[in-house]
């Protein structure tokens, strides 16, 4: 039995809004509010009490991201392939990346492609599936006679930490 690899998949904090389309660098401009940095912090607290290190934090080049990330590492990896409308298969070549180089890998992204992305690492599944702002999903891989075993450790938003 080999140690489990833990990925989290950790959405960013509420961002302010800004009349922006797809595409638009603008978009990666746009920072936490102030209630996105309390919710950001409060989740990093809980990845901290509960999440084994060593851990590598993954984070989209969107600023939102990065400074949700940032709660949890002050110089968290910033990987383009966790920005936003980047693939599904973009994102889990991140987890293939650095999956034999810590105990956990923390990815901080955006929706919707961190949700599904999530659902497919946990279960295989092509379904759409969302993380609310803040929120997380957990999973645990562990290799089990020489197959992949992967569980649900947790599912959390910020709203469950009050």
């Amino acid at each position: 039995m080999s140690t489990p690899l833990h990925v989290i998949f950790w959405r960013h904090a509420e961002a302010e809004e800004l009349d922006t389309g797809p595409g638009n660098t603008a978009d990666l401009q746009r920072a936490l509010t102030r209630q996105g940095r309390r919710d950001a912090s409060r989740m990093a607290a809980w990845i901290k009490a509960h999440v084994p290190k060593p851990w590598l934090v993954c984070t989209s080049p969107a600023v939102r991201a990065r400074q949700t990330a940032m709660t949890l590492a002050d110089y968290p990896t910033e990987d383009a392939r966790l920005a936003p409308g980047r693939s599904i298969e973009d994102l889990l070549d991140v987890i293939g990346s650095h999956q034999d180089t810590h105990n956990a890998l923390i990815l901080c992204g955006h929706q919707p492609t961190l949700g599904s992305a999530a659902l497919r690492w946990l279960a295989g599944c092509e379904q759409p599936f969302s993380i609310r702002k803040g929120g997380l999903i957990w999973v645990a891989d562990r290799l089990r006679e020489g197959a992949s075993n992967r569980i649900l450790r947790a599912s959390l938003s910020p709203d469950l930490l009050d």
